[in-house]
């Protein structure tokens, strides 16, 4: 059982906040565990520890798992979990490297990664059922009754959600780019 438990949300391209954020909690005296969707955190109460997270997209579970896993182990990286293709792994800070890329062409390529596997999709969705339907209900919608009229305003509220996280996490991933530009 966890001895603390928050809600945290973070889109695709903040995973580097979130590895602050776990992090920031260590040094505070409470050791990551685990973390479900949608986002719930489950902590250990600790003495505070100076613990560096991190976070790898790694859509090949499978394939090459065993050595994927005994690289990040080689360098002092201990494993901790995987949700949704992404792998959380933490150390002790002990002054030696703390990343778990050498150069931040490899940063650019997992963007890359993440972009494609969970960004595109989304775009999809979006673009191809989501819009079609809102413009459907607009257009032929039957609003007389009041669940019609909530069902319409919870629509609304969802693909403007769905907006607004599409635009953080795109804009976090240019965001990301910019920073790691190798050029």
């Amino acid at each position: 059982m966890a001895d603390k438990k928050e809600l945290h949300f973070f889109v695709l391209s903040e995973y580097e906040e979130e590895e602050k954020y776990l992090c920031d909690m260590a040094k505070k005296g409470y050791l990551f565990e685990k973390v479900t969707l949608p986002g719930i955190y489950y902590f250990k109460k600790s003495e505070p520890e100076n613990r560096i997270y991190r976070i790898d997209f790694n859509p090949q579970k499978k394939k090459n798992r065993e050595s994927y896993l005994q690289m990040f182990k080689d360098y002092g990286w201990e494993y901790i979990q995987d949700l949704n293709e992404f792998t959380y792994f933490c150390k002790l800070e002990d002054g030696t490297e703390d990343e778990i890329f050498s150069d931040n062409a490899s940063r650019i390529d997992m963007l890359e990664r993440i972009y494609h596997r969970k960004v595109m999709p989304l775009l999809v969705l979006f673009l191809c059922c989501i819009i079609p339907q809102g413009m459907r209900m607009t257009i032929g919608g039957n609003y007389a009754d009041p669940i019609s009229i909530a069902f319409y305003i919870l629509w609304i509220v969802c693909i403007f959600l769905y907006i607004v996280l599409i635009t953080r996490c795109i804009a976090g991933f240019n965001r990301l780019r910019k920073k790691y530009d190798i050029k």
